[in-house]
């Protein structure tokens, strides 16, 4: 099982004593610790944007991150659950705070949670700040104000803070719709959700970036709108796919043909899906979990459209010439990732290179997963060239088969000539489910 398995992280509070920022967090990893995290103020304010911390909610900080070197900046996850509901928050955070995240993630045991810099278990800031204390909290460079200034300079830290926070959760989201392609007034309208257009408000809703309970979001428009969503989400519907039932599958029926893309997400994963749904046709990914960390906004791109996604491990590895403990970690945990992302059970794995063993057999069996192999390998990995890649599968019995191909530029530019032929010979292009 992965390393992180049996850790939890449940946030119960923000706290700031003078210019030092905590959160209040209760470890469950081998036992249950209630220890204090040192952040920076930016990633603070950020959880305490989205968080509301009273006896309704529970927070867990999640594991899942990534760091977006181009715009230099970080993004993390706050699951809130609510009775048995629950929903993902995203937030801006640091590099410090996703590197401090990471040293937890990676302790195999108590004792190694003891010997970070960045947390304490011996004092709670939530207390008011004794001075015989202060001793002991100048060792852990706290500063101890007094308390007066406190109550006063909070208020106006925190409309500061929450305007910062607003501003830069803005700028986020103008990055992420201009990658998947979306209108940028669209953006700007949704910020008074009122003021939008009617197409503007379904491309938002339709890739996940706003609320879909259209209950709750439109209950002041019209039958119309509703109607357009429902057409929105119901085309989701229309992608033909097919039940896998066997643990192993390398084919397919005859009339029946299955595209599917390996090693992403990446920068070409969006062009693929608008290809796909120009076409109208199935298509099946299977993705990496190191790169879903890196690309998370185009897994749930690939999701939102209806596209079947699987896990094709964690690290890319040979997984027949690993441990028993390893093959489980690379599969469970790019599922747990794929799962948070997605709100589902997935089931789909793809071994790298096609390579299992008895062991792996036996994971599958025991977790309901379904291993995919293919009968059609158009080398395109090693050929790099669209019109190789298109003639390496017209000279084949492409009828019944699982055609393996991996997420390039290559395959960009040979996939709709593909499709065509694909649909010119009479077959049908599924998704696996």
């Amino acid at each position: 099982m992965p390393v992180y398995h049996g850790k939890l992280l449940e946030l119960k509070g923000v706290n700031c004593i003078s210019d030092n920022h905590f959160l209040h967090v209760r470890l469950s990893f081998e036992q249950e610790i209630e220890m204090f995290w040192k952040v920076d103020e930016y990633t603070a304010e950020n959880l305490k944007s989205v968080a509301k911390f009273d006896d309704k909610y529970r927070y867990r900080l999640s594991f899942k991150n990534f760091f977006d070197l181009t715009h230099n900046q970080g993004i993390s996850v706050l699951t809130r659950t609510y009775c048995e509901q629950s929903e993902q928050l995203h937030f801006l955070c640091s590099e410090d705070y996703i590197n401090n995240l990471n040293s937890i993630r990676t302790c195999n045991n108590v004792s190694e949670l003891d010997k970070l810099v960045f947390t304490s278990t011996d004092f709670s800031p939530m207390d008011e700040p004794q001075e015989e204390e202060d001793e002991e909290k100048v060792k852990l460079n706290i500063d101890v104000a007094p308390k007066q200034h406190t109550h006063k300079i909070a208020p106006i830290a925190v409309a500061v803070f929450s305007v910062i926070f607003f501003l830069l959760f803005g700028y986020l989201g103008h990055l992420y719709l201009n990658n998947l392609g979306l209108d940028e007034k669209a953006l700007a309208e949704s910020i008074e959700f009122g003021t939008a257009s009617l197409d503007d408000r379904v491309d938002l809703i339709k890739n996940d970036f706003i609320d879909s309970d259209i209950n709750v979001l439109l209950a002041s428009d019209d039958d119309v709108i509703i109607k357009k969503i429902s057409d929105v989400q119901s085309q989701h519907t229309t992608i033909p796919f097919i039940d896998l039932e066997n643990l192993i599958t390398y084919g397919l029926p005859e009339g029946k043909v299955a595209l599917t893309f390996d090693d992403g997400p990446s920068e070409y994963s969006v062009e693929i899906i608008d290809i796909l749904k120009e076409y109208d046709v199935g298509g099946t990914f299977f993705l990496i979990g190191l790169n879903m960390l890196k690309y998370p906004e185009y897994v749930k791109y690939i999701h939102s459209n209806g596209y079947s996604i699987g896990s094709h491990s964690m690290n890319h590895v040979i997984m027949s010439n690993v441990s028993a403990e390893k093959q489980k970690s690379e599969m469970f945990q790019s599922m747990e990732l794929l799962e948070e992302i997605a709100g589902e059970k997935i089931i789909l794995f793809r071994p790298p290179y096609g390579s299992f063993n008895k062991q792996v057999e036996e994971v599958a069996y025991d977790h309901q997963y379904k291993l995919v192999l293919w009968n059609n390998d158009p080398e395109d990995w090693k050929v790099r060239d669209a019109d190789k890649i298109f003639n390496n599968i017209k000279n084949t019995n492409v009828s019944g088969s699982i055609i393996l191909l991996h997420e390039s530029k290559a395959v960009i530019n040979a996939l709709p000539q593909i499709i065509e032929y694909l649909q010119d010979l009479g077959l049908e292009i599924v998704s696996l489910k």
